[in-house]
């Protein structure tokens, strides 16, 4: 049966007028504390007009919430394609899930662990603060398998060691991603589908350099994650054991030609974290043409959900910024995706 969605598309676009633009964004950049981005956030609709936050950690939370209803809608709206569509929530708990256990693994403070999250229907707003408020990933494990989250028995077998890797750890969060994200594709055409496999292979070449950097030290059991559309697992391996990331980055950009990733691969072999970013943004790209070639497709809604996720992140390091009294990040720069 061939799932249609002009109606969720019609809708996708009316949520996307609800997200900031790329001027707006550099404009709050500007402003010269919480109380004036409060205001300001409140006249864009993001914030109740008559209760506005008046810390950081308050505005932040703010900001979770307005971002939950947003998905809320969304999969209200998706109606029986709700399962086929999870693939984008499903990106959402692992990237909320992976900040999360890197918060907990480098004793960040709490509030701060939640930046830029959006809550979603299996990571809601209070399951969240609850997560990033335990002190060790085994706690967290094991809140999540008491909450019933999908990740959590393979979670807190990762982290089942006094000190757990937290490579296994967010290889156990990548591999449930991966199981579940290619489910949820099964029933939703080629292009989504296409989509989460392009995903598990970005999880994979991430994998490679990471152990390529380890120096021959790899976790117990496989690594290499199936379900990707470029990767081999032969060539996964001969990136995996290459003599150092960039030899590794090679081997790796070979099977994207001539496409943004091969060379943010290549720049970013040894910076795990700006990769990560980079071929985020790559992914972003990809579903802002698909969108627009193809505007009666899944791509629409899977762009929106990418979209929500950068405006979060931006106002996210926004708040902070101004509670410590530095320079946003990227301050004045567009957020990804920010054109629909």
């Amino acid at each position: 049966m061939t799932v249609r969605w002009e109606d969720v598309d019609a809708r996708a676009r009316g949520l996307a007028s609800h997200l900031l633009s790329s001027e707006t964004l550099a404009a709050l950049a500007g402003l010269r504390g919480l109380e004036e981005l409060s205001r300001a956030l409140a006249g864009e609709g993001l914030l109740p007009e008559d209760a506005p936050a008046t810390s950081a950690a308050a505005l932040d939370l703010a900001l979770r919430r307005w971002a939950a209803g947003e998905v809320r809608v969304a999969r209200r709206w998706l109606g029986a394609r709700a399962e086929v569509i999870a693939v984008a929530v499903e990106a959402e708990d692992r990237r909320s899930l992976r900040a999360l256990v890197r918060g907990a693994a480098a004793g960040v403070h709490a509030e701060a662990r939640l930046t830029g999250l959006v809550p979603t229907p299996t990571l809601p707003e209070r399951l969240l603060r609850e997560l990033a408020m335990r002190s060790s990933i085994r706690e967290q494990a094991t809140l999540l398998v008491a909450a019933g989250h999908p990740a959590g028995p393979a979670l807190l077998a990762a982290a089942a060691a006094t000190e757990p890797d937290l490579f296994a750890v967010e290889l156990a969060i990548s591999r449930a991603f991966a199981e579940r994200a290619t489910l949820g594709a099964r029933r939703g055409g080629k292009f989504l589908r296409a989509y989460v496999e392009d995903l598990i292979d970005a999880e994979n070449c991430r994998t490679a350099l990471l152990l390529a950097q380890r120096a021959g030290a790899e976790p117990a059991g496989p690594v290499f994650i199936p379900g990707g559309r470029r990767l081999s697992p032969e060539r996964f391996a001969a990136a995996a054991t290459a003599a150092d990331a960039v030899t590794a980055a090679r081997i790796l950009g070979e099977m994207y030609g001539g496409h943004p990733e091969a060379e943010a691969l290549l720049r970013h072999a040894a910076e795990p974290a700006a990769l990560e970013a980079v071929m985020d943004r790559a992914m972003t790209d990809r579903l802002r043409q698909a969108a627009g070639l193809d505007p009666l497709g899944p791509a629409p809604i899977l762009f929106y959900f990418r979209r929500l996720k950068a405006q979060m992140v931006a106002l996210g390091e926004l708040v902070w910024a101004l509670d410590l009294g530095i320079a946003p990040p990227r301050s004045g720069a567009p957020a990804p995706g920010a054109a629909a």
